[in-house]
């Protein structure tokens, strides 16, 4: 056969099919061909690959002369030929039945049936035979029925007739599995060419037939041997032993093995007889005899299981979850089962048990909780007297050596001392006789009056605070010095920093101290200073613990500029231009202490300069120093002090005492590194250090950040540190452990209290093992809370007592690897102790809070005795020496639970086994629309329509039409619509598509709420749709109950229509909403019809299965895999369960406007929403899916800036987020530490200048309180890059900026947008508007006024996102240009110019070389964020 013809090799005549070839042959052909091989070849549809060649006759192969002696031969091979054929067709028979016996074999070995498909086996021309064979072949159907358990109806149904017509119209081609070919009537003509070649074939073929009937026999053989293993391991039952069982299981599958590779070589046997194809019984069809792999080997680990699924705590449900995934394994062990309900009922009875006992338990405590208490107070009592007790007995023991050690170590230091001082004092006489200095005298400092009432220094900010400068100085506590003002710098100096060390005559105590870098501002006010200087507020302090009171020590200061005078050629650098040294100590060891002002002197620096000594030097310009130094116990009140220029006034030079010569030694301790609680407008430092080293650092410092989950108002955390054993407050150098926050009423986060990172800090912290910290939570409530941003900042005194204590909590402040006592806990070792330092979050209990002896010093959290205080945590810092900077764990998540699964919200189901059995022409099948589950927020009444479409969008049937049941749930409605199918002309790739339909609650219009598709058959044996509509094709009915989600967009039209065309084509689901089907087949009458329940009496219609009732979704019937909710959704469930429940027939009152009269009527109320959802002139709408559930602020919401274009700059680009209000990080100092930006970090390289695109994805915004003009905005900056020798630069050029409105009517916008820039940025006045009206009216307005201006065809593409619903929502919005974007801010006029895309420069072009492009990327997304907080902490926001 050639390009679909064939051919005759006699006459050469060529043919379409292969059944007109045969007939020509037998009919009409003038040559005949038996025994030629091409045409044993055309017999089974094959024929050689070239034509035969003519050959000369042999002497022996001439045609015989006479017609008697041509009749004989004749009649010779055709006896000669029946006897061959009658043993031939015994053989094939014999070789069936063995065939067939080791198919029955391997299913009992439990294989399953062979993937086989038998071919055709010819009848016999003798009677005899051609009966036997017959026999053979009812016999067989028999047992297959049987086996396959055929309802006796249906196969009564079969008349013998169609049998026989079903034995008769298979074509020689088909791959049935029916294994009997009736031949054509005719033989061909007989060639008398051939007869030498008949012979020579018959030889053959009977050498053939010999060696296959030895194979035959070794087979019988082996199958007897397999039976009778079968029977001995029948007789042994179940085996009691692994070993055993397995053995006999390898045995027989070696077995097995030997006889598959037996009849595999019996099957290559039968197909190539001398490479010619002859007619018998073919195996495997469909492929040229390959060898059959092994049975692959038992591994546990291989084979896929359906695991157990559950919900909750039940145990009921654990046990019947295991049940139905080991039936859904193929499990059919009666005991199992049995057992697994004796498990299930036993469990329902303990829980009904436990239930019981539960609710007495809770009775009995009622009764009991006051003894119980009393006891444990009693208890406590009696266990503190002991511990007292025992802790006296030691220190009686330990007091009287103690005391004695003490007493003879301080007499020598008393002593050593006295000498010393002597020394030194004869010394000092004898040089001052020598010099004879003239006596200056010092004036008399006038003070103002000191203040008359002190309070606690972070409760009460005094308007006025003096420095006290007679006060004695404490030289183990120390002093501290706050640096102030530069004042009278030259105009071109645009930033400076200080360099800070102490520094002896002889020696430098300690490493240097940098200050952060500030930049100048002009002068602006008249008097003393010219307009043409600059100033600089330093706004520092630097703690200086335990420094001796020598007067040769002093404060070194190097002052560093950029710009000014030398700096042409590097005006961003800072140089050191100037210096100066700050006097500390008089002659009498007393600190000069006050304001004062000091000049700077040019460099060199000269440290090691007296003081006094630096009159000699040339000033640096005009250029002061403004710093106060006060006791370490002032540095609280001092911190409070408004630092400003015009207060320039109340600061005076320093009195400098001259230098001593000598000076007694005293006794030193090293300074300690140190952080004070100061004003927010200070930056903290650490102290200055001198070259020792504590072993162990003694300051301890907290730093807190937020309460959450308590209730509104004005709210403000004290925290103190105690000895747990002694219940008293812990020690530091200058004051107990204890400090307090400022208040706050931040009320742009959801029942949060930011508390901005406030932090305070101990130094010389007297450590023990035993230390709590207790913290407490005061609140005053506000009637009504103001919309906006509002932190109170400490600049009003706000007072808190008992009455508003509200909330408390604990933790240990010492962690210890040892299971010691409170009392063993006392002396602190390093070695088996640390300071707890680290993040934490506290839960918060309810007062009274208990003593600090109580607070157990492990498990705070699992403490049962203290009742929470609702939901609330605090979270603070504790660290130990320096104060970590920056900002502690990123955004809070949900703590809540919403991330699991509601139960009972969806149950997952699949179908174990795919569908077999086969859907023929005239049967029917019916369709149930059972009900929807979780529909959004959107819908009223609703009603559900389908259709049966193939391919081509092609009706078939009648359509679908549910009503909805009147009192179900608007958001669960109930339909219970049946619809029957009995066509039989439907295709096997039609599709079900159906349309849920209802009035839209916003919208009040005729409303898709989503689309849903279901096949209506799969491939027999497989869950694949057909995909062609080819007669004859073996199909299933896709029979079962089916979970179909809900999408918001139906198909396109264009592409073929599938059960799985929406899903591909990438349209947005509607979230969590889904449609309950059934499919199920019809039973048929007698007259094997389907049947109808119209032609049905009603009674009749359970018992036939011409209805079934409604399932209930908890029965795990619905195959649910193709809805699995996401992340999202499963966030979304916990919303949507608490939703109240809304009647059908209530919906309908609040929409229709009619008599009450009118409501009281269900045909009435069916009729109007049959009406409303009738299809008119209008098309329906889509569904809005931005109402879908109101917003959960603790949930937050979403935003991902994904891309640009048309940016009128050449360089990279970056953006950073912020919400309004409070947009805090506008308003400057100190509120950008309350509600910081968010940055873009990644930016896409293989975008171009003016489009470039960033990966960063959602940027999580949570637990924001709702305002209805809440916005985003989007700040986008272009950032340069050059490279100056080996160094690179980097800088913020022009800007631009835009703004998203987020709620609507309480929900959350969801979708993609295209939002166009403005010029510049936005000032604080504009935010401020922005948060009283909404955002496209502004913008619109004020870009008719003139006040902002577009970027023309600049524009940002946006992902605004419910928090829970941000993976809805595709990426890569600018580049895909077939996903639907918003653009309602564009201006309408303006469409085209935002529609184009100018051409730009790649970026990976642009990257500096040197630097590898990752890189570059994480190098430019921090050199933009230090960028922007230095562009804001100049002021230059514009």
């Amino acid at each position: 056969m050639a390009d679909g013809t064939y051919r005759c090799h006699d006459c050469h005549m060529t043919f379409g099919t292969l059944n007109l070839l045969q007939k020509h042959k037998q009919k009409f052909c003038v040559g005949g061909s038996v025994g030629d091989p091409d045409s044993l070849r055309l017999r089974k549809g094959l024929r050689s690959d070239d034509d035969p060649i003519a050959r000369p006759y042999s002497p022996e192969e001439k045609p015989l002369s006479g017609g008697k002696k041509l009749e004989d031969k004749v009649r010779q091979l055709q006896v000669l030929k029946a006897q061959r054929e009658k043993r031939r067709d015994i053989r094939n028979l014999q070789e069936r039945i063995l065939l067939d016996t080791l198919e029955d074999t391997h299913v009992q070995l439990g294989y399953g049936p062979s993937q086989r498909s038998v071919s055709r086996l010819p009848l016999s021309k003798d009677k005899d035979v051609k009966r036997l064979q017959l026999e053979y072949e009812m016999l067989r159907e028999k047992e297959l029925q049987q086996q396959t358990k055929i309802p006796v109806g249906y196969e009564r149904g079969i008349s013998p007739m169609l049998r026989e017509s079903r034995l008769d119209n298979y074509s020689p081609m088909s791959d049935s599995s029916m294994s009997i070919h009736l031949p054509d009537d005719e033989y061909q003509k007989y060639n008398p060419d051939q007869d030498q070649q008949i012979k020579q074939l018959a030889e053959n073929h009977g050498r053939q037939m010999e060696y296959l009937q030895l194979r035959n026999q070794d087979l019988e053989k082996q199958r007897q041997d397999i039976q009778r293993r079968l029977g001995e391991l029948g007789n042994k039952g179940r085996p009691t032993g692994g070993e055993d069982s397995g053995q006999l299981l390898a045995e027989l599958r070696a077995q097995e093995e030997r006889n598959q590779r037996a009849l595999d070589d019996l099957k290559r046997q039968l197909y190539d007889i001398n490479h010619q194809r002859i007619n018998v019984i073919e195996v495997d069809k469909g492929q040229p005899a390959p060898l059959p792999p092994p049975p692959p080997p038992v591994e546990t680990g291989r084979k896929s299981y359906i695991y157990p699924i559950y919900y909750g705590n039940s145990m009921v449900a654990e046990i019947s979850a295991i049940r139905q995934a080991y039936l859904q394994n193929g499990g059919n062990d009666p005991d199992i089962l049995h057992q697994m309900a004796q498990m299930q009922a036993e469990a329902q009875n303990i829980e009904d048990q436990m239930k019981k006992h539960g609710y007495d338990r809770r009775h009995r405590e009622k009764k009991d909780p006051g003894q119980i208490t009393q006891l444990e107070l009693e208890n406590e009592r009696l266990h503190r007297e002991l511990m007292l007790l025992q802790e006296q007995n030691f220190l009686a023991r330990e007091r009287k050596k103690s005391d004695r050690e003490e007493e003879l170590e301080r007499q020598l230091r008393q002593l050593r001392e006295d000498q010393l001082r002597k020394m030194y004092e004869l010394q000092n006489e004898i040089n001052l006789l020598k010099n004879r200095p003239p006596v200056e005298a010092t004036p008399r400092q006038v003070l103002p009056p000191p203040p008359t009432k002190a309070d606690t220094p972070w409760l009460l900010q005094r308007p006025y605070v003096e420095v006290e400068p007679m006060a004695p100085y404490d030289q183990y506590a120390g002093f501290v010095i706050f640096y102030d003002l530069v004042l009278n710098l030259d105009p071109r100096v645009t930033a400076c920093r200080l360099i800070v060390g102490l520094h002896g005559v002889s020696a430098q105590m300690g490493e240097p101290t940098l200050m952060p870098t500030v930049y100048t501002e002009p002068v602006t006010r008249g008097g003393a200073y010219m307009s043409n200087n600059s100033n600089a507020i330093i706004g520092a302090r630097q703690p200086v613990p335990k420094c001796p009171a020598d007067s040769d020590l002093g404060i070194v200061v190097e002052l560093q500029t950029s710009g000014g005078p030398a700096s042409d050629y590097d005006k961003h650098s800072l140089i050191t231009r100037a210096w100066t040294k700050l006097p500390l100590f008089d002659g009498k060891g007393q600190l000069i202490a006050g304001k004062f002002r000091i000049p700077f002197r040019n460099v060199p620096i000269k440290p090691y300069l007296h003081p006094s000594q630096l009159q000699n030097l040339e000033k640096f310009q005009d250029a002061e120093l403004y710093y106060r130094v006060v006791n370490m116990r002032d540095m609280e009140v001092q911190s409070l002090v408004n630092i400003s220029a015009a207060n320039y006034n109340q600061y005076r030079a320093p009195v400098i005492p001259p230098p001593s010569q000598a000076k007694p030694p005293s006794p030193r301790v090293p300074p300690t590194a140190s952080t004070g609680l100061g004003s927010r407008q200070e930056q903290r430092l650490p102290s200055i250090q001198t070259g020792r080293v504590q072993p162990q650092d003694t300051t301890i410092g907290f730093q807190v950040d937020r309460v959450k989950h308590a209730e509104g108002g004005e709210g403000k955390v004290r925290l103190t540190a105690y000895y747990a054993s002694t219940g008293k407050l812990v020690q530091s150098s200058i004051s107990p452990v204890t400090c307090s926050t400022t208040a706050v009423k931040s009320n742009f986060k959801q029942n949060y209290h930011v508390f901005g990172q406030q932090e305070a800090t101990f130094n010389d912290v007297d450590l023990q093992g035993d230390m709590v910290l207790i913290a407490r939570f005061y609140l005053r409530k506000r009637q009504s809370e103001p919309s906006g941003f509002e932190a109170d900042q400490g600049n009003e005194a706000t007072l808190y007592d008992e009455e508003t204590l509200i909330a408390w909590t604990a933790i240990p402040l010492v962690l210890c690897t040892e299971n010691l006592s409170v009392r063993g806990r006392r002396n602190f070792n390093p070695k088996t102790m640390q300071i707890n330092t680290g993040t934490h979050t506290l839960r918060l209990y309810t007062p009274p809070v208990p003593d600090p002896g109580q607070v157990p010093l492990e498990e705070i959290q699992g403490n049962h005795d203290w009742r929470r205080y609702g939901k609330a945590t605090l979270r603070i810092h504790i660290f130990q020496g320096n104060p970590r900077p920056g900002s502690l764990t990123p955004s809070d998540m949900s703590e809540d639970g919403e991330d699991v699964l509601p139960e009972y919200s969806w149950l997952p189901f699949e179908r174990s086994k795919p569908c077999r059995d086969p859907f023929l022409s005239g049967d029917g099948f019916d369709v149930y629309v059972d009900g929807c589950r979780y529909l959004p927020d959107s819908v009223t009444f609703s009603k559900v329509a389908g259709r049966v479409l193939d391919r081509k969008y092609e009706v078939h049937g009648k359509d679908i039409n549910a009503t909805v049941n009147l009192d179900s749930d608007i958001y669960n409605p109930v339909y219970e619509t049946k619809t029957e199918f009995r066509e039989n002309n439907i295709p096997p790739s039609s599709t079900i598509m159906f349309k849920v339909y209802t009035v839209d609650n916003f919208y009040k219009q005729l409303t898709v709420i989503g689309y849903a598709t279901l096949n209506v058959f799969v491939e027999s044996g497989t869950e694949r749709q057909p995909n062609i509509d080819k007669p004859g094709l073996q199909v299933s009915l896709n029979e079962g109950a089916h979970q179909l989600r809900l999408y918001s967009q139906g198909p396109n039209g264009v592409d073929p229509l599938t059960e799985s065309v929406i899903r591909d084509s990438g349209v947005r689901y509607v979230p969590c909403a889904s449609l309950l089907v059934r499919l199920t087949r019809v039973a048929k009458g007698p007259s094997g019809k389907a049947l109808e329940q119209s032609k049905v009496p009603q009674a009749d219609w359970l018992r036939l299965g011409l209805y079934q009732p409604r399932p209930r979704y908890t029965d795990r019937i619905y195959f649910s895999t193709k809805c699995m909710p996401s992340k999202g959704e499963s966030k979304l469930f916990h919303s949507m369960m608490r939703r109240p429940a809304i009647k059908v027939r209530d919906a309908v009152a609040k929409i229709a406007q009619a008599k009450e009269s009118f409501y009281r009527s269900d045909k009435n109320l069916e009729e109007y929403i049959r009406n409303k959802l009738t299809k008119g002139d209008n098309k329906p709408l889509d569904i809005d899916l931005t109402f879908i559930c109101q917003y959960n602020p603790k949930q937050g919401i979403k935003v991902a800036v994904d891309g640009a274009t048309n940016l009128p700059w050449t360089n990279f680009t970056h953006a950073h987020i912020c919400l309004n209000p409070p947009a805090a990080f506008y308003m400057g100092a100190p509120h950008a530490t309350y509600d910081k930006l968010v940055f873009t970090e990644f930016l896409d390289l293989k975008s171009t200048n003016t489009s470039p695109q960033w990966r960063d994805g959602f940027k999580h915004f949570p637990s924001r309180s709702y305002h209805r003009f809440l916005t985003v905005i989007i700040h986008l900056q272009e950032v340069q890059v050059s490279v100056a020798k080996e160094n690179y630069k980097y800088g913020l050029l022009e800007q631009a900026w835009t703004a998203l409105q987020v709620f609507t009517d309480h929900y959350c916008y969801t979708s993609t947008f295209q939002l166009p820039l403005y010029d510049g940025s936005p000032s604080p006045q504009m935010l401020k508007q922005l948060a009283r009206e909404p955002c496209k009216d502004w913008m619109e307005r004020n870009i008719r006024s003139g006040t902002i201006h577009l970027l023309e065809g600049g524009s940002v593409y946006v992902r605004l996102a419910d928090g829970r619903r941000d993976d809805e929502l595709a990426g890569d919005a600018p580049g895909d240009k077939l996903l639907e974007v918003n653009t309602d801010y564009i201006p309408p006029e303006w469409e085209d110019k935002y529609a184009r895309e100018r051409p730009g420069k790649p970026l990976e072009s642009m990257v500096p070389t040197g630097k590898t492009a990752e890189q570059f990327v994480d190098g430019l997304a921090i050199k933009f964020k230090n960028l922007v907080y230095k562009l804001y902490e100049e002021g230059n926001v514009k």
